[in-house]
């Protein structure tokens, strides 16, 4: 029976060890969280065994799976590598990657041959092991970033450990996946939050919940996210999401500017240009 210490139990960790559990996976789950999550998770039934601190829950342990948010991850990376055990391997689920990369090469010594960066592109707007749900990674992409010979050894295992979220496994250099990442979640992520801090400001906030419909709902619904968590992110990954946010920019400056010149011919091709690109998005 494998041994999985999670370290960080909200909604992505919490989901995790859910998808283990509905598929009777056979592992002691141990967690360490931040606050009463990892507590709260063991009365769900979540995972068997909560500490005080991640190096306790780690000791022992044949998979480590950060699911901390990214600025956690330096410190937990040197935390946990005093007690690694010589076959422990280790992987995360941050937002970003590039940088995780680097931290964990600096951090890990001899134990980042096996840790293997991943990002589950899952989630939702709530947070903590509430909000977990058994089947939020199923048919959803699971990105593996190896930078060496040693981590691709590795990823046959995490490939199988990971096979009881239904999460379609694939590999990707981790400086790709965070310019992907800036146009498909970080930069609509920050248009989001703007759009709705717009409306926030406007003297019509009150109304525009009243009479708010699907429209502001669809748009809107990922800026009630964690403020914290996606500072973080973006702040993170910043020179790909400020790539996004300036052709976005301009797009937007576009479109006003067709707006005050009355423009409609320049305003319907740009309003076609993304409407032919979303129908293609499904």
């Amino acid at each position: 029976m494998q041994r999985i210490a999670i370290i960080g139990i909200g909604m992505i960790g919490g989901s995790f060890a859910a998808a283990l559990r509905a598929r009777a996976h056979p592992a002691v789950i141990a967690a360490f969280s931040p606050g009463g999550d990892a507590a709260r998770a063991r009365e769900l039934g979540l995972v068997d065994e909560v500490y005080p601190d991640a190096a306790s829950a780690v000791r022992g342990a044949d998979w480590v799976v950060l699911a901390a948010p990214v600025p956690a991850l330096p410190a937990l990376f040197r935390e946990i590598r005093p007690v690694l055990g010589a076959a422990t391997r280790i992987t995360d689920c941050g937002s970003t990657k590039a940088s995780v990369v680097q931290a964990a090469r600096a951090e890990l010594g001899e134990a980042f041959d096996r840790f293997v960066a991943g990002h589950p592109l899952a989630g939702s707007e709530r947070s903590g092991p509430d909000a977990a749900n058994p089947d939020l990674f199923r048919g959803k992409r699971w990105l593996l970033c190896p930078v060496s010979s040693a981590q691709q050894a590795h990823c046959a295992d995490l490939r199988a450990l990971l096979a009881p979220t239904g999460a379609v496994v694939s590999e990707i250099d981790p400086r790709e996946h965070d310019r992907i990442l800036a146009e498909v979640s970080h930069w609509p992520h920050a248009v989001a939050f703007a759009l709705g801090a717009a409306i926030a400001r406007g003297d019509l906030a009150d109304q525009a919940i009243e009479f708010s419909a699907g429209g502001l709902r669809d748009t809107s619904r990922i800026a009630a996210s964690s403020p914290e968590l996606w500072a973080g992110i973006l702040l993170d990954n910043l020179e790909p999401v400020l790539e996004s946010g300036e052709r976005f920019q301009a797009e937007l400056d576009g479109l006003l500017r067709a707006l005050r010149e009355r423009d409609r011919p320049a305003l319907i091709e740009s309003l076609s240009l993304a409407s032919r690109w979303r129908k293609r998005l499904g």
